[in-house]
């Protein structure tokens, strides 16, 4: 038979575990980059169009925020958009390349 000791630490000790995979958040890689390049889109303009599918670059495991690498073109330019996405799949822009013909 299990101490009531025993069966209270097996207890806490799965319910942290289930706590602990729900508790952080994190976006989907699809809708990760679906946000990146709809900032992308919106930073460049209405003429802006996704040439290449964006990329997940990194993710950081602290925060489980994502760094996504959107390819955008505007006319016969090109530009890298580079954006953090949050678990709430909020995109923040960092920084872009640019331009390239």
């Amino acid at each position: 038979m299990i101490s009531f000791k025993k069966s209270l630490a097996i207890v806490s000790t799965l319910a942290s575990i289930l706590l602990s995979t729900t508790a952080i958040a994190e976006c989907p890689d699809y809708q990760a980059k679906m946000a990146a390049d709809e900032l992308s889109k919106a930073f460049l303009g209405k003429n802006s169009e996704v040439f290449q599918a964006a990329v997940v670059l990194k993710r950081h495991h602290p925060s489980h925020q994502k760094e996504v690498a959107s390819y955008i073109k505007t006319g016969e330019r090109y530009y890298t958009m580079y954006s953090i996405v949050n678990g709430s799949c909020k995109a923040l822009f960092i920084k872009r390349t640019g331009p390239r013909s």
